[in-house]
C-alpha cells in the first residue's frame, strides 16, 4: 500500500503510531495530534499492516527491549525490510496476512484509543 504521504510524513506518522507498543503510560491525545489530518483509514492500516508487526513483539516480550520508544530510522528500516519481504515472497505475504488479522483483534484497543481522538 503506498500512502500520499512524503517519507518524513510517513516516518512521524510510523513513529507516533508506535507509541503503544512501548513500555510506558501512551498518551493517546498526544499521539492523535501528532496523527490529525491524515485520512483515518490510512492511519488504521498503517498501524496495524506496518507498525504493529514490527512492534508488537515489544508488549509480548517477558522483558521488552524497547522501554522509552522506537528510533524513527531504525523504525522506518524495519518496515520498508518487512514489506519489502512480504512482497518478495509468498509465504511471508501469506504469513503476514494472518498475523495482521491477529494484531488488528489483540490490539484492537489501540485504534479505539486513537480514533476516539481524532
Amino acid at each position: 500500500m503506498r500512502h500520499l504521504l512524503t517519507e518524513p510524513q510517513l516516518t512521524k506518522v510510523r513513529a507516533a503510531l508506535s507509541e503503544p507498543f512501548n513500555d510506558f503510560p501512551v498518551e493517546y491525545d498526544y499521539l492523535a495530534r501528532t496523527v490529525r489530518g491524515v485520512d483515518p483509514n490510512i492511519l488504521y492500516e498503517i498501524l496495524y499492516s506496518e507498525v504493529a508487526p514490527v512492534c508488537f513483539i515489544n508488549l509480548v516480550a517477558a522483558v521488552p527491549p524497547v522501554w522509552t520508544g522506537f528510533d524513527p530510522d531504525i523504525l522506518r528500516e524495519s518496515i520498508e525490510e518487512r514489506l519489502a519481504a512480504r512482497k518478495s515472497n509468498w509465504f511471508r505475504r501469506q504469513f503476514d496476512k494472518v498475523l495482521v488479522r491477529w494484531l488488528k483483534y489483540s490490539y484492537a484497543y489501540i485504534w479505539k484509543e486513537i480514533a476516539s481522538r481524532l
